[in-house]
């Protein structure tokens, strides 16, 4: 979480688009900044604040992306309903590119748990066989950029952050795709770990305290 924030943060500043990917050595938990905590002071791992909104997200079987807009990109004014629409029509393409059949969510049935995973909405990403949810993101608007902080449940070998489906959900987003300058990644680790210890690892902001 720290590192998507340092890189919304090189957004905000340089009026760049960027993507982050990355998968789970071990189960975690994140929840959205306005989620509800009474519940969770006993869950395991220890929940994790996230910026965006949304719900509790359990991680470790998915892939997990970040996406940055800058404040004056087109999709960033976009309603969040038409942002989110476009992004996960560009993550079923490239899923279904690679051979894993994904289909946008159209009759969202709430189960009226807060758990993201067991709970649709509109143009989320389901199985076709089965119906169950196997993806979903969460944003937030800042100074006018925009953060998304999406996840998949995927097999394995299509949770590899360098996996080809990546390049082709990329090519619909964006009319250029390159990598950050080499210097970029410490750069950003010296404002990642600025906010882990000030931000996400404290009490305060996740929580506990109240």
């Amino acid at each position: 979480m720290a590192m998507d924030q340092a890189i919304f943060d090189h957004t905000l500043q340089s009026g760049s688009a960027c993507a982050r990917f990355y998968a789970w050595n071990e189960p975690a938990i994140t929840v959205g900044y306005f989620h509800e905590f009474k519940a969770l002071e006993q869950a395991s791992p220890k929940p994790i604040r996230r910026f965006t909104g949304g719900g509790l997200v359990e991680h470790g079987d998915d892939l997990t992306f970040v996406l940055t807009l800058p404040a004056d990109s087109g999709p960033a004014k976009l309603t969040s309903e038409q942002r989110y629409r476009w992004i996960h029509q560009a993550l079923a393409a490239g899923l279904n590119s690679a051979g894993f059949s994904v289909i946008l969510e159209a009759n969202p049935t709430p189960s009226g748990t807060g758990a993201c995973f067991q709970n649709s909405v509109t143009w989320d990403l389901i199985s076709p066989r089965s119906g169950e949810k196997l993806g979903g993101g969460a944003q937030r608007r800042s100074g006018g950029a925009v953060i998304h902080q999406g996840s998949v449940r995927l097999p394995i070998h299509l949770r590899n952050p360098e996996a080809k489906w990546i390049d082709s959900f990329l090519a619909a987003l964006a009319k250029k795709v390159s990598p950050l300058p080499i210097d970029f990644p410490s750069s950003f680790s010296e404002v990642a770990r600025m906010y882990q210890d000030e931000q996400f690892s404290t009490d305060d902001w996740n929580r506990w305290t109240l």
